[in-house]
């Protein structure tokens, strides 16, 4: 387990929603919205960090955006009590690219992620809150939440077990492990500065403070949702309708959800 002395740090001012990707697996709703306007439960999936940032407060809002971006664009136009920066990306540049694209916006200064196919509810301390109060800037390029994986709704299989270590996870559980990463996080905008130019993962970053020892996993307490296929969107609605879950017409009923499309 990881033991840090926290720096109490400045709020922090700054946040990166990630949504420029395709949303190939949410075909045929994507060939006509933009996937962070996919409704789950009555409202655009991405309103539900963009909620969780206001509530935060938040100064800034940095949001890529690429395909049909226009309406993307639109909607965000809306938001009067939220302060966004657009970052346009002719064709979707993967998550680090978009982070890369972005750095001219992003400041100097830690900086909240989060993806846009993602919904948390928080218990007690929010997780925004949680991350500011453990980044340590003396010690970290990148903390990242973590979610038990069995008490995840909607994950990828993938590497996250390479990047949520016992000894460099804070608040490490024996009984929630193994965690999965939760798309949401805080980096700080030096580790971009010598990053590639174009297309790439964000786990070439991630990889990168790994071997610094400067990425550090911070567990999440309360429910995750991923927000990905349209199995995911049925899965998190059905949770979300339960007692205690945010109120919401019936699974499925907003976007018009029937079956899982085909994964590309």
């Amino acid at each position: 387990m990881l033991n840090v002395e926290c720096l109490m740090p400045a709020k922090l001012k700054k946040a990166m929603v990630l949504a420029a990707g395709y949303g190939t697996r949410l075909k045929p709703l994507t060939d006509r919205l933009p996937k962070p306007l996919v409704p789950v439960a009555g409202k655009p999936m991405i309103e539900y960090a963009l909620d969780k940032l206001r509530a935060y407060g938040i100064e800034e809002v940095i949001i890529n955006v690429s395909h049909l971006k226009d309406q993307l664009t639109a909607y965000l136009s809306a938001f009067n009590d939220l302060s966004v920066k657009i970052s346009e990306e002719a064709e979707p540049l993967e998550t680090g690219g978009g982070l890369k694209q972005a750095l001219p916006f992003l400041g100097h200064e830690p900086f909240f992620t989060i993806n846009s196919d993602i919904i948390w509810l928080d218990e007690q301390e929010g997780a925004l809150e949680r991350l500011a109060r453990h980044w340590d800037d003396t010690k970290m390029d990148v903390l990242l939440l973590a979610q038990s994986k069995a008490k995840a709704v909607g994950h990828d299989r993938g590497e996250d077990h390479l990047f949520i270590k016992r000894d460099n996870t804070i608040e490490w559980n024996d009984r929630e492990a193994p965690y999965i990463i939760a798309g949401i996080g805080i980096l700080h905008p030096r580790i971009l500065l010598n990053a590639p130019a174009g297309k790439f993962t964000v786990k070439i970053l991630w990889h990168q403070a790994l071997k610094q020892n400067r990425l550090a996993c911070l567990p999440h307490h309360g429910q995750w949702f991923q927000t990905g296929t349209i199995k995911d969107i049925q899965s998190a609605e059905k949770h979300l309708s339960r007692p205690g879950g945010s109120p919401q017409p019936e699974p499925g009923q907003a976007a018009g959800l029937q079956s899982e499309p085909q994964k590309t």
